[in-house]
C-alpha cells in the first residue's frame, strides 16, 4: 500500500482538545493511517492513502470538524492550448499532482485555477506539470517588474504575432497552389504545362508545399506527439496532422512514381494554411475580448459619497455601502451600486448595460444600475 503525508496549516484552534477534535475526525477517514495534530504549532501532519481517500476528503473533515486547514487558489496563464480537450488535458495533468485539492482549466480565458496545499506544492511543481502535458504556462516574473496580467498580455499579444506570421508565410506559397487548382478545376488542366525546364510540374508543387509543411505543420504535429505519446488522447492537433501529412506523404508517392493516383500538394498546403489562418483570428479576438473586459472593469466606480440623515456627507470605499444607504451621485460620477432615485434629476450613462449610448433621464422612483 503506496501512502503520502500531507503537512496542513489548521487555523482556529484555542485548546489541546480541539487538536484531540480533527485528530479523531482524521481518523474516521478511510485510509487515513496516521494523524498528528500539533496545538502548539498550529499544525497537521497526515498519512493516508490515496487510493482510499483523498486530500479534498481531509480538508473537508478538519472542516466539518470546525475548523480550517490554509490551501492556495492560484491562477495560471497558459499558453499552446488550440481546443477544450486541451483544457482537459492541462486539468487532469494538475489534478495528477500530489495535494492538488482541485483544478479548472478554462480554454476561452488560457487560464487555470488551482487550489493546492502550499505546503507540499510549489508553483514550481505547477509549471512543471503543464509544460509535461505539451503546454507553456506563463510564469511569475523574478524581478517583479511586470504584474501577473501583464504577463498574459504580452503572451497574447506575442501569440497574436506569431500566428500573423505564419499566416502570411504560408499564404504567400499557398496562393500559386491555390491558382494551380483553379486552373485544374475551371480549365482543364490546359493552361499551365506539364513540365518546367524539363521537370515535371508536380515538382514545383512539391517546391512550394514542403516549407509550408516544415514551417506551419510543425507545431501541429509537436502537439500531436504531445496529444499521442504523453497524454494518451487525441485533439484537434491529431485530426489536423494526420489530415494534411497524408495528402502531402500520398502526393510524393505519386511524383516519386511508387503509386498511381493524382497530386494534392494543394489540399496538404492549405489545410495548414485555412486553420493557421483560424489561430490568428481566434488569437486577435481573445486578446481584443481582453483589452475590452479591463476597459468595462476600469468603469467601475471605487468610492461612494454617503449622506446622512443630518446632512453630512463622507466618501467610503464601494465596498463598506450598506442597504438602506443614501448616496449623491454628481453629474458625470459613476454610479456606485444599483439604487432607486430618491430625489434629484439627471442624464445617467447606461451603455455598459443595455448598449445604448444615448443617455436615459433619471429621475424621483426610477432605478439606476451600478458600475
Amino acid at each position: 500500500m503506496s501512502t503520502r503525508t500531507a503537512h496542513l496549516d489548521v487555523r482556529g484552534m484555542s485548546c489541546a482538545n480541539c487538536s484531540a477534535t480533527i485528530a479523531d475526525a482524521l481518523h474516521d477517514l478511510d485510509g487515513v493511517t496516521e494523524a498528528d495534530v500539533n496545538y502548539a504549532t498550529d499544525e497537521a501532519t497526515v498519512e493516508y492513502d490515496p487510493d482510499a481517500t483523498t486530500l479534498a476528503e481531509i480538508y473537508r473533515a478538519v472542516e466539518e470538524a470546525g475548523y480550517q486547514a490554509d490551501s492556495v487558489s492560484r491562477s495560471i496563464g497558459i499558453s499552446g492550448m488550440t481546443c477544450a480537450n486541451c483544457a482537459q488535458t492541462n486539468e487532469s495533468a494538475l489534478e495528477s499532482l500530489p495535494f492538488v485539492l482541485s483544478a479548472e482549466v478554462n480554454y476561452a480565458t488560457d487560464e487555470a485555477t488551482v487550489e493546492y496545499n502550499p505546503n507540499d506544492v510549489s508553483l514550481d511543481d505547477l509549471y512543471g506539470a503543464i509544460e509535461d502535458a505539451g503546454y507553456e504556462p506563463i510564469r511569475e516574473d523574478a524581478t517583479g517588474e511586470e504584474t501577473d496580467q501583464e504577463r498574459r498580455d504580452a503572451a497574447r499579444n506575442a501569440e497574436v504575432r506569431k500566428q500573423r506570421r505564419l499566416t502570411l508565410f504560408g499564404a504567400a506559397l499557398a496562393a500559386p497552389l491555390l491558382l494551380f487548382l483553379v486552373e485544374k478545376l475551371l480549365l482543364g488542366g490546359a493552361v499551365l504545362p506539364e513540365t518546367v525546364f524539363g521537370v515535371r510540374f508536380g515538382w514545383v508543387e512539391f517546391l512550394l508545399a514542403t516549407p509550408v509543411q516544415a514551417v506551419l505543420g510543425w507545431p501541429f504535429y509537436t502537439n500531436s506527439y504531445n496529444a499521442l505519446v504523453k497524454n494518451r488522447r487525441a485533439n484537434m492537433d491529431v485530426l489536423i496532422a494526420l489530415g494534411s501529412s497524408t495528402a502531402f506523404v500520398y502526393s510524393v508517392a505519386v511524383l516519386a512514381g511508387l503509386i498511381a493516383g493524382g497530386l494534392y500538394f494543394d489540399t496538404a498546403a492549405l489545410i495548414l494554411v485555412f486553420i493557421t489562418l483560424g489561430n490568428y483570428l481566434e488569437a486577435r479576438s481573445k486578446s481584443q475580448a481582453g483589452e475590452a473586459l479591463r476597459a468595462l472593469l476600469e468603469m467601475e466606480a471605487d468610492t461612494a459619497t454617503l449622506v446622512t440623515e443630518d446632512g453630512d456627507e463622507r466618501e467610503v470605499p464601494v465596498e463598506d455601502v450598506q442597504v438602506g444607504d443614501r448616496m449623491k451621485v454628481r453629474p458625470g460620477e459613476q454610479i456606485p451600486t444599483d439604487g432607486v432615485v430618491v430625489s434629484g434629476q439627471s442624464a445617467v450613462d447606461e451603455s455598459m448595460v443595455t448598449g445604448e449610448s444615448v443617455p436615459v433621464e433619471k429621475a424621483e422612483g426610477d432605478e439606476v444600475v451600478g458600475s
